[in-house]
């Protein structure tokens, strides 16, 4: 069954033109790169992004090379670059916090309609939603572009030191500095505003 094989192995029937291949790998990857794009550009378009990396995908199947990198860490260092040039191309770096007032719609309390649906008990649903709505207004506010992707990479996409190093170009111990940094200094504007628990 093609939902037991590996991603490389999709990836060769991929390039062997398999079509179902690519289907598999979007249910495998999509929700957590839209979370990831959606980290990155705080913009709806992060479902374009996504569509956008998947394209690539399909396009530079043959260029994939599995003795290089994981198919996971090569599709996040496509959706990476890809939101990159998005946020330059917008013409304002300024990511804009969920809960700013323009533009709120569904989509963007979903993580907090999820709760809501998932949690029994709604008070303490409702404490979760605050914390995770600190939580990404402390990691916007980090100046440092590559902090903030690798701490987005280290938490939202399970990432490793190693991979989330091989995603921003940099070697792991660099990318373990920069989850580190990132980590300390969301913990201080989180205690700036009265959130006392951070992973």
């Amino acid at each position: 069954m093609i939902d037991m094989l590996t991603d490389e192995q999709l990836m060769e029937q991929l390039r062997s033109g398999e079509t179902d291949a690519i289907d598999e790998l979007y249910q495998r990857y999509a929700r957590t790169l839209y979370a990831f794009c959606y980290s990155i550009t705080r913009s709806e378009a992060a479902e374009d992004l996504v569509h956008d990396v998947f394209m690539r995908v399909i396009t530079a199947a043959r260029k994939f090379n599995p003795g290089k990198a994981s198919f996971r860490t090569w599709i996040f260092r496509i959706a990476r670059n890809r939101c990159v040039d998005f946020v330059r191309r917008r013409e304002k770096v300024k990511f804009v916090p969920m809960g700013s007032g323009a533009g709120q719609g569904d989509e963007e309390n979903s993580l907090e309609d999820t709760i809501m649906d998932d949690r029994a008990n709604v008070e303490q649903a409702l404490t979760n939603a605050s914390a995770i709505e600190a939580v990404r207004e402390c990691i916007d506010e980090l100046r440092d572009d590559q902090e903030k992707h690798a701490i987005v990479l280290y938490y939202m996409a399970g990432k490793v030191y190693r991979e989330i190093g091989e995603i921003l170009g940099k070697s792991t111990s660099m990318a373990k500095n920069r989850v580190r940094s990132a980590q300390e200094k969301v913990k201080r504007c989180l205690e700036r505003k009265g959130v006392d628990s951070f992973p």
